[in-house]
């Protein structure tokens, strides 16, 4: 199986709404943490048994509140983006452009 790891900005974007959901409701926020534990180990068990994504080597993953644009890459399931459901599709985010944004942090960071 293989592992499953949040980019930079994704763990950054998902850090940041789930600390605004801790002030005001902290069982919410602990239970979006485990569903995204959760979404993980299913993604290392079935990297392609969701939606393909609009750009080309994604897949969409729904986990409400969130959407998940997810891709593999070096034998890795990479968490690229994530966004609020309510967003328009993201044809684009940052790091699915740059060349390598993996580095040796990230490993300690895989399932």
């Amino acid at each position: 199986m293989p592992p499953v790891r949040l980019s930079k900005s994704a763990e950054r974007w998902f850090l940041s709404r789930i600390a605004e959901l801790a002030e005001v409701n902290p069982a919410a926020a602990k239970k979006l943490v485990e569903r995204l534990e959760r979404q993980r180990e299913l993604l290392s068990s079935f990297p392609q048994m969701t939606e393909r994504g609009i750009l080309e080597g994604t897949r969409k993953v729904s986990m409400p509140p969130f959407v998940l644009t997810i891709r593999s890459r070096d034998g890795i399931v990479e968490i690229a983006a994530i966004r609020d459901a309510r967003q328009n599709d993201a044809y684009a985010p940052v790091e699915m452009l740059s060349v390598d944004d993996y580095d040796e942090e990230d490993k300690e960071k895989t399932v």
